[in-house]
């Protein structure tokens, strides 16, 4: 085996393994579920995030994608972001309210899988896909599951949820993740984002205020995070990507009115063309 050969097939690996491990935090996560260990199970999905967000930038980089690797991150993504904050919210809160409770973690499930489904379906096809993700990315989802359970039992008390409002409220979070996994809502990527556009000063500046946040209150950290992500994206397509897109439509329709027009100016010079050289070959036989 050549050296090529052997960097090639490490190129192909590093990412898949990555993705792997994603994969067995979130499995983790799923038998730390079943047990009662919430506090793991919750941060076995958040170690299973931080490894997803890194497969796709190592396959990148060693340029190591490849089609098996993009379906195998989705199966993935699938069984950690979709199954296991699925079994988390039902063993957490959800099974108190009976068959609402499971049909709840069933359309946040099935929203997961539609997402995943969606995306690779519209993988190179989006106009957006660089900039924008349609519908809220999959581990996005997972942290309406995940991080309310993170902050009850850091700042009320470990174990399942035992607060009526709480959980109904929890109930809801979780039905519009599986609902925003869906949405036309436009989140952001950030992958055309340029934080060094300014210099290195702000942007480390800002790392170390969300490095010291997250090290002495990483719940609250998170759950604020989480909240102004959503916030903005939601700000960002219903007041400034709404109207551009509105503009864009308006501009195709003018665009294909005046090519008709064009079209039916043109049939009309012909039909006058056609009609004088009639006139006047019939002029001539006269004559």
């Amino acid at each position: 085996m050549t050296q090529e050969q052997t960097q090639s097939r490490m190129a192909l690996f590093l990412p898949n393994a990555i993705t792997t491990a994603s994969m067995f935090f979130g499995f983790y996560s799923m038998q730390q579920s079943m047990e009662g260990n919430f506090i793991q199970a919750t941060w076995s999905l958040f170690i299973a995030a931080i490894l997803d967000s890194l497969d796709g930038r190592v396959a990148r980089l060693v340029k190591g994608t490849s089609e098996f690797g993009e379906q195998y991150d989705s199966l993935a993504d699938l069984v950690s972001f979709g199954v296991a904050p699925a079994i988390l919210a039902i063993r957490w809160a959800l099974n108190d309210f009976g068959e609402f409770g499971w049909a709840a973690g069933f359309i946040y499930l099935a929203g997961a899988a539609l997402r995943l489904a969606r995306f690779n379906v519209m993988i190179g096809e989006e106009s957006w896909s660089r900039s924008f993700f349609k519908g809220m990315p999959s581990p996005t989802a997972a942290g309406l599951a995940v991080i309310p359970v993170m902050v009850y039992n850091k700042y009320v008390s470990p174990g399942p949820c035992e607060m009526h409002a709480v959980a109904v409220v929890y109930l809801l979070c979780v039905v519009g993740a599986g609902v925003l996994m869906i949405s036309p809502v436009r989140f952001r990527t950030f992958k055309d984002v340029h934080f060094t556009k300014y210099g290195l000063a702000l942007p480390l500046f800002i790392f170390v205020i969300l490095l010291t946040a997250i090290f002495l209150r990483p719940q609250a950290t998170f759950l604020g995070g989480l909240a102004a992500y959503i916030s903005w994206a939601f700000i960002e397509t219903i007041f400034i990507l709404r109207p551009k897109e509105k503009e864009a439509r308006r501009k195709k329709r003018e665009s294909r009115r005046k090519r008709r027009e064009e079209r039916k100016l043109r049939k009309l010079k012909i039909r006058e063309e056609k009609v004088r050289l009639i006139s006047g070959e019939h002029k001539e036989e006269q004559k």
